[in-house]
This record gives structure tokens, sequence and C-alpha cells, in this order.
């Protein structure tokens, strides 16, 4: 005659095993949902990384607009390269600059916005100039 302690041991183990036996198609799911948050979230980072490049291209343009039309008011066929020195070296290469005027000057730089360096981004996004135009007063007589 069996005991009723080990009788009740078997119907906990067979009841374990069967709780187990369900859990199993479920195995892995957290190393798939990680997977794709994962994703999503490196996504997430390169989208801001580009925008911090692309705000970075916004303020150095100003700033070199600025800085152009100011030397330009001081110094007449000054304010060209003084729009170029005002940018930083990372993308003096891919500026433009242009100014012009007697007594309203105009000042208006150019920067190719850079990408990152992953070659499919490049590939897909088209390129996008910044553009910024600064005015101001000649306030030495010529």
């Amino acid at each position: 005659m069996k005991t009723p302690a080990r009788s009740t041991g078997r119907a906990v183990r067979a009841r374990l095993r069967t709780a187990m036996s369900r859990q199993r198609p479920d195995s892995g799911v957290v190393s798939i949902e990680f997977l794709g948050t994962a994703t999503l979230l490196l996504a997430a980072g390169l989208i801001a990384l580009q925008l911090m490049l692309a705000m970075h291209a916004m303020s150095q343009a100003n700033s070199a607009a600025r800085n152009g039309a100011r030397s330009e008011a001081i110094s007449v066929g000054s304010g060209t390269a003084a729009a170029h020195a005002a940018v930083s070296e990372s993308l003096r290469e891919d500026t433009r600059a242009h100014c012009s005027g007697l007594d309203d000057i105009t000042c208006v730089v150019e920067i190719d916005m850079p990408m990152l360096g992953v070659d499919w981004v490049q590939d897909l996004v088209p390129a996008v100039t910044v553009s910024r135009t600064a005015h101001f007063k000649r306030t030495e007589v010529l």
C-alpha cells in the first residue's frame, strides 16, 4: 500500500511538469522583445545624432553670416573671408559665403549639412543645405 505523502509528492511533481511544459512555447520571447526594443532605441539615437548635426550646421551658418556682415561693414571686401573663418574646421570645406552691399550689407552663408558616417544613410537621404542671411548697416564712412 502506498503512503499518502508519497502519492502527494508525485501529484505535485506531475503538476509542476505540466506547468513547465506549458511555459516552454513562450521561452525566448523576452530575447525577441529585447532585440526589437534595442533596434528601436538605436534608430532613435541615430536620428537624435543627425538632428544634433543639423543644429550644429545651422548654428555655424548663423554665426558665420553675422561675423561676415560685421566685417564687411567695417572693411569692404573682408566679409566673405570672415564668414569662412567663423565656421568650424569640420564644416569649412562645405561652406559657401557671399557678402554684398554698400550701406545695407547682406551676407549669405550656405553650409551643406553633414550626414552620419553611415553610407546607406547618405544614399537614402537627399543632401540638405542650411542657409542663413545677416543684414548689417555700414558704420564706417567709405
